[in-house]
């Protein structure tokens, strides 16, 4: 940036005054003004660096007009500005130098800041959290009384809790009731062949209380599950 002097330069000396952009980051800025500012001694002399010209004691450095967005306090030779909390953009000020001497004319300068906001700390992103997955418990019934008193009778083959030691008969489905039917055995898992079908026995128990056993196969009433052992008599002894 470049600033102009205010007045012109008398025979006595003059003084050319320049400040280039400066930056803050949200907090004080210590600029030093004259820094790059320059005199004569002589109207029409080689300009210098103005404090090898001048003693500090031999000119006054003031603010001349405050920034639109902050504050300045002059310390010595430079110039603190302080922008307004939470500001940012584009600010100024003019500083001026008034040498003692009235032979020497003194100047203005603006100074130009951009305020640039601090970075935001960015914010982490969490870790997802995995999500357990939960087996569920296998499922077994002890016996068939398991299993109705569960509601899951009959079982069949393929379904949780399927064991061959609910199937006796070994035809996929366990538990079955025993109940009377059309013969085909998926009633009562017995009742095959014979005459009738209708016949049916729970257990031996029952056989025995209607006098039917021994039952053979081929009898009404007859099925693997009064057969334990397989030899074609059920409920024998």
């Amino acid at each position: 940036m470049s600033a102009a002097t205010s007045a012109a330069p008398t025979a006595g000396g003059t003084l050319k005054l320049v400040d280039d952009e400066e930056s803050a980051q949200g907090a004080r800025l210590v600029i030093a003004v004259l820094a790059n500012d320059t005199a004569a001694k002589v109207a029409g002399g080689e300009h210098k660096p103005l404090t090898s010209v001048l003693e500090e004691s031999e000119y006054e450095l003031t603010v001349d007009s405050e920034p639109g967005h902050g504050s300045v306090e002059v310390n010595g030779v430079t110039v603190q500005y302080t922008p307004e909390a939470g500001y940012s953009g584009e600010d100024e000020f003019v500083y001026r130098v008034e040498p003692k001497d009235p032979g020497t004319a003194g100047g203005t300068a603006v100074v130009r800041i951009t305020v640039t906001a601090p970075s935001p700390t960015p914010t982490p992103t969490p870790a997802p959290t995995r999500t357990k997955r939960t087996t569920p418990p296998a499922v077994s019934y002890q016996n068939c009384d398991a299993a109705r008193a569960a509601g899951a009778a009959p079982v069949y083959q393929g379904d949780p809790g399927y064991g061959s030691h609910l199937d006796r008969d070994g035809d996929g489905v366990g538990c079955e009731p025993y109940s009377g039917g059309s013969g085909s055995g998926s009633g009562s898992g017995g009742s095959t062949g014979g005459g009738g079908g209708s016949t049916s026995y729970e257990n031996c128990s029952a056989a025995r209380a209607a006098g039917a056993a021994p039952v053979h196969r081929g009898d009404p009433g007859y099925g693997r599950h009064l057969d334990r052992d397989g030899d074609g008599v059920g409920c024998e002894g």
